[in-house]
């Protein structure tokens, strides 16, 4: 069975865009800040002490959040206006279209 995918909601595009993006970011966030724990006392002009570590691990923290946020703004835009195009070029060609088997 063959069927087209001929739109696409974008209001759904806009949102998978949002929390892809904002997922990856809090993943790499995450990488980094973990590096920043590991490797950040080996500085020789750092001295790494409770009020520094607290700082850090505060202020990487609501970094982290923040560039979620802005990033994932940035993603939705990105696939709101994927959609948009596949939608204005599916309109003239038919969209992708897909072969369903029953695998009964």
């Amino acid at each position: 069975m063959k069927k087209a995918i001929s739109s696409i909601d974008l209001g759904k595009a806009a949102l998978y865009g949002f929390v892809i993006v904002a997922f990856w970011t809090f993943v790499f966030g995450l990488f980094y800040w973990l590096l920043g724990w590991l490797f950040g006392a080996q500085a020789w002009f750092i001295d790494m002490n409770l009020g520094i570590w607290t700082t850090f691990t505060l202020k990487t923290l609501l970094s982290v959040i923040w560039r979620m946020f802005v990033n994932g703004l940035g993603g939705a835009f990105a696939a709101f206006f994927v959609a948009l195009v596949y939608n204005a070029v599916a309109g003239f060609m038919g969209g992708i279209v897909i072969t369903l088997e029953d695998t009964k």
